[in-house]
């Protein structure tokens, strides 16, 4: 998977978290004893294994449903896993109907590039599907993909947070808020000029352990690949993250932009 000419690109972006990662539905033959043979598949570089409750069906629809929707595991999910790799800047998190990869910033480890990751990830669904098959002859049928960027945006030295100063698309007059929340939605058309999924914008205001306090701007890409097949899949996971970049340009400001040493 090679870069996109002209997408912008940073020295020292805020970001702290990517993910990618699929909703599929759950295969036939699959139960949840096989678990422990799914991280056999990724152990070698994923060692630690940690267990937490199940991620939640999320879908991107469009108009008033026509039928009983697809791709929902009957009765409740069991358990999601994380795979975690010795640093603990990357793990997978598998559950019976999804796949995802995160990388994390742990200390000063350089994100990775999104090529490199997906790239991780199509290897990975590679082996799942696989695997799955070797239940029952079936190919995974994957109905939403997801990928997401988390930027924490911390404000150099000791001036007051003024969220315009980062964020090109929200404003407030004096005083700040003590905090804030503001979220945007767009559509994302497929090639046909159809709704395919959306972009999620979010931005608010936290606070460190310390107490203080950061922007946290996520951005996320979610829709239905053209067709249900792992290539299709990582076809709109690359076009997602190409969105998600040309709006971090579109919705932080020249002056952040040029603190975090914009090359391109």
């Amino acid at each position: 998977m090679s870069r996109p000419a002209g997408l912008p690109d940073f020295r020292k972006p805020p970001l702290i978290e990517v993910v990618v990662g699929v909703q599929f539905d759950v295969p036939r033959g699959y139960e949840s004893f096989r678990a422990y043979q799914v991280w056999q598949l990724f152990s070698a570089n994923f060692p630690e294994i940690q267990e937490l409750p199940p991620l939640q069906p999320t879908f991107e629809t469009f108009g008033l449903p026509v039928g009983p929707p697809f791709g929902f595991a009957v009765g409740p999910l069991a358990s999601r896993l994380w795979f975690l790799s010795p640093a603990r800047d990357e793990l997978i998190q598998f559950q019976s109907d999804r796949l995802l990869h995160n990388w994390r910033k742990v200390g000063d480890h350089e994100y990775p590039r999104f090529e490199r990751i997906a790239s991780k990830f199509a290897d990975e669904l590679e082996k799942l599907e696989r695997f799955f098959a070797s239940l029952h002859p079936q190919a995974l049928l994957v109905r939403q993909c997801e990928v997401s960027y988390v930027n924490h945006i911390w404000v150099p030295g000791p001036n007051t947070l003024r969220v315009a100063d980062w964020l090109s698309f929200i404003s407030f007059p004096a005083p700040e808020p003590d905090d804030f929340t503001a979220t945007f939605r767009r559509t994302i058309l497929s090639p046909s000029g159809q709704p395919q999924g959306r972009l999620i914008c979010e931005g608010a205001t936290a606070l460190d352990p310390d107490g203080k306090r950061f922007v946290s701007l996520t951005l996320t890409a979610r829709g239905a690949p053209t067709s249900p097949d792992k290539e299709r899949a990582l076809e709109f996971l690359a076009r997602g993250h190409q969105i998600i970049c040309e709006t971090f340009v579109e919705v932080t400001t020249d002056s952040a932009q040029k603190e975090w040493e914009r090359i391109q």
